[in-house]
C-alpha cells in the first residue's frame, strides 16, 4: 500500500511541465489529495489558461500558463487542508 502524497508546502517559485497528449500540459509541482497531478490547457476557442478539472462554478481563465498553475497548486493545497481537517478526530469535551 503505498502512502498518500505530502500535501504541498510554500507555493514554487517555478513550475515543471510535461505535454498532455490532448493540447495541455501537466504541471508536475501539483498533487491532489488522491493523488492526481496538475494539468493546464489553453486548448479552447478563446486560447485562455484554464485548469483543466477545475469543477469550481464559472469559466475562471488566467492570463499564462504559469498562472494557471499557480492557481491550481493553490487549489490543490486547499483541498490537501480539507482532507487533513476531515480527517482529524473530532475534538473531545472533558469539561464534566
Amino acid at each position: 500500500m503505498s502512502a498518500a502524497p505530502a500535501p504541498p508546502s510554500d507555493t514554487p517559485s517555478a513550475f515543471t511541465y510535461d505535454r498532455w497528449r490532448h493540447g495541455g500540459w501537466y504541471v508536475l509541482e501539483v498533487r491532489y489529495p488522491n493523488g492526481a497531478i496538475g494539468c493546464v490547457s489553453r486548448n479552447y476557442p478563446d486560447r485562455k489558461w484554464r485548469i483543466v478539472c477545475d469543477r469550481r462554478p464559472g469559466d475562471i481563465t488566467y492570463r499564462s500558463r504559469d498562472a494557471a498553475a499557480r492557481a491550481e497548486y493553490q487549489l490543490a493545497r486547499a483541498q490537501h487542508a480539507d482532507t487533513s481537517t476531515a480527517n482529524s478526530p473530532a475534538p473531545v469535551d472533558n469539561s464534566s
